[in-house]
């Protein structure tokens, strides 16, 4: 099902800075805006100033930074929008030894708190966001509570999924 809702050219050079070449975007934002998807922020691993190795704290000062700004963004998750966010951690693979990891995470983030409409129309677009970012890069998560979007969970998923990669 198609909602109409075109993708801004913007989204998808955003997402390159994300994930090609020198990588200089940690996350992206994205919102519906007058029937188009619209980056809402782009933000550099500069923009975060943080002092940590994310390979050794699994990325959890940086998306902490990001869930809060999510939060900020969707009054306190009363609201839908589609992020992706680089996840950087370390995972323990049987005969390989500790592995450094990268992998671009998309959430798809339509709280109980939306409106249904909203949650429809956010549904019936994401289809077209993915097909301009491009699927195969990235890991698709889909949350509906600050729960589900936390950072112990998704390290869970990721390390589980990878460990035997």
């Amino acid at each position: 099902m198609s909602s109409g809702v075109l993708v801004n050219p913007e989204c998808q050079t955003a997402f390159q800075q994300l994930s090609e070449g020198k990588r200089t975007l940690r996350y992206i934002i994205y919102k519906i805006q007058d029937k188009e998807i619209v980056v809402e922020s782009a933000v550099t691993a500069e923009d975060l100033s943080l002092d940590v190795d994310d390979y050794e704290d699994n990325s959890k000062s940086a998306y902490d930074v990001f869930v809060k700004d999510l939060k900020t963004k969707t009054d306190d998750f009363a609201d839908c929008r589609y992020a992706v966010f680089d996840f950087k951690f370390s995972c323990n693979r049987p005969g390989a030894g500790t592995s450094k990891m990268d992998k671009i995470i998309f959430i798809q983030l339509c709280p109980d708190g939306a409106s249904i409409k909203k949650k429809m129309v956010y549904a019936s677009s994401a289809s077209a966001i993915k097909s301009t970012l491009g699927t195969e890069k990235i890991l698709q998560f889909q949350v509906s509570d600050e729960s589900e979007i936390a950072h112990k969970e998704l390290l869970n998923k990721l390390t589980e999924k990878y460990r035997d990669n």
